[in-house]
């Protein structure tokens, strides 16, 4: 039997998409080989958000090709769409998927791939045949998941492309615009996942608050979390990120009077300064992220709010930096991701001619580090001496040997229990906190107490 292999680089989206990809390989007759192993075929998914993703994937692809000389490389992915032509001189590459055409490599192993095994692209007519009546979102939903390998918790991408067009961000430019999975298909993947044993569903896209706008009939995240409340076996649903602007009120009440849907919102900020907002080409000032903040904690006890922050956007001073760092103090934000400003080519960002010094935005980048670990702290803080219920996770924490989990609100947990934990929800006491997790007590029986 033939062996495939698969490198994935990015986001959720990208692993989600590699999943499909997975699944409809291994279907048409393909053994999975792990990666670091020899294969016949590989599919390298590649990112594109940053030039440091750019060089990230094709060393990614050389690796591959270096290690498997007689292996089929297949490279698709953000960075085959943005720079196809680029990743065909690399030397062993035989096929190059932009994104438009990723759902369709299946149909293209199956038929034996290109006759000219020596090929840097697909060929011709075979390009020109799979793009015959080829609908965008045909393309975008074509392959579907029924488990999500190697994960406790499983994406579940239900929206791609973005239009928006933040002035640092080449995604828009690659995605193309907001496109939507219908509710049947939605249903569909996530009963099939909750019967291989997932209890958890994250909901994720390229735009996840922009779900519906592009479909005739009203439909939106409301929607979407309303219909999948209702299935049985199905104990959580996370929305992975949105925008604050599409942080409305009947989306926090939702979530609020759901007992499935997680009370954790990761609500990117990427600047604490307005004026910083406004050359990022963001939707959204200071006072209304803060506002948003409070509808939130108003309607729910201890939520979650985690964030991306991008330090040293151009044109960043001393004093817009200290804005971001007040906004995190009155956010108390409990998770903070932290992202030096990297010029991306093709963005309006990278054309800006007032760049920090590179120095400077790693020195804010520490400063934020520290203000990020103390948020955090305060925040698993306000935990101790209570109980919360833990998604056990399929492996053990590597350092202390213990079971290791997460909460609804996206804490960590660690703590001492059996193998037959994993993979299901378990009631935990908190006893200590430190930045990164919370050290448990496990509850036997489970009690009712929870927050």
């Amino acid at each position: 039997m033939k062996t495939c292999a698969f490198v994935t680089l990015g986001c959720k989206v990208n692993q989600y998409e590699t999943q499909a990809l997975r699944e409809a390989i291994i279907s048409s007759g393909y053994k999975e080989a792990p990666p670091s192993s020899s294969a016949d075929l590989y599919v390298v998914n590649t990112c594109t958000v940053t030039s440091t993703s750019n060089e990230k994937s094709r060393q990614q692809i050389r690796r591959v090709i270096r290690n498997n000389p007689d292996a089929k490389v297949i490279v698709t992915g953000c960075y085959a769409e943005a720079n196809a032509e680029e990743i065909k001189k690399i030397d062993g590459v035989d096929y190059v998927f932009e994104k438009s055409r990723e759902g369709k490599i299946v149909d293209f192993i199956k038929n034996g791939f290109a006759s000219n095994n020596n090929s840097s692209s697909v060929s011709n007519d075979i390009i020109e045949s799979y793009r015959t009546n080829l609908r965008r979102n045909e393309s975008a939903f074509h392959l579907k998941i029924s488990k999500f390998d190697g994960h406790t918790r499983a994406f579940l991408k239900i929206e791609d492309g973005c239009d928006y067009y933040c002035s640092y961000c080449i995604i828009p430019y690659v995605r193309g615009k907001v496109i939507s999975k219908r509710i049947d298909d939605i249903l569909f993947e996530t009963e099939q996942l909750v019967n291989n044993g997932y209890k958890e569903i994250v909901l994720t896209g390229i735009h996840l608050g922009a779900y519906g706008k592009d479909m005739e009939h009203q439909s939106n995240i409301l929607h979407v979390l309303r219909e999948l409340q209702n299935l049985s076996g199905l104990k959580r649903i996370r929305l992975s990120s949105i925008d604050v602007n599409e942080v409305t009120e009947s989306l926090i009440d939702i979530v609020a009077s759901s007992d499935k849907i997680c009370p954790h919102f990761h609500l990117p900020l990427q600047s604490g300064d307005d004026y910083i907002l406004k050359r990022m080409n963001r939707k959204y000032n200071v006072i209304e992220y803060l506002r948003t903040l409070e509808k939130i904690k108003e309607k729910m006890e201890r939520p979650s709010i985690s964030t991306d922050i991008i330090v040293g956007f151009p044109g960043e001073k001393k004093r817009h930096f200290e804005n971001t760092l007040r906004l995190c103090e009155k956010a108390e934000f409990s998770r903070i991701h932290i992202f030096p400003f990297s010029p991306r080519e093709g963005t309006p960002a990278a054309k800006m001619s007032d760049h920090c010094n590179p120095s400077e935005i790693n020195t804010r980048k520490k400063e934020l580090e520290f203000m990020a670990m103390e948020t955090s702290l305060r925040y698993k803080t306000s935990f101790i001496g209570r109980n919360i219920n833990i998604l056990v996770e399929g492996k053990r924490d590597k350092k202390t040997g213990k079971l290791c989990g997460y909460s609804d609100r996206y804490i960590k947990a660690l703590f001492d229990g059996p193998n037959e934990l994993m993979n299901n929800i378990v009631n935990v006491h908190v006893e200590r906190v430190f930045p990164s997790f919370v050290l448990c007590k496990l509850l036997q029986p489970i009690e009712n107490e929870t927050y």
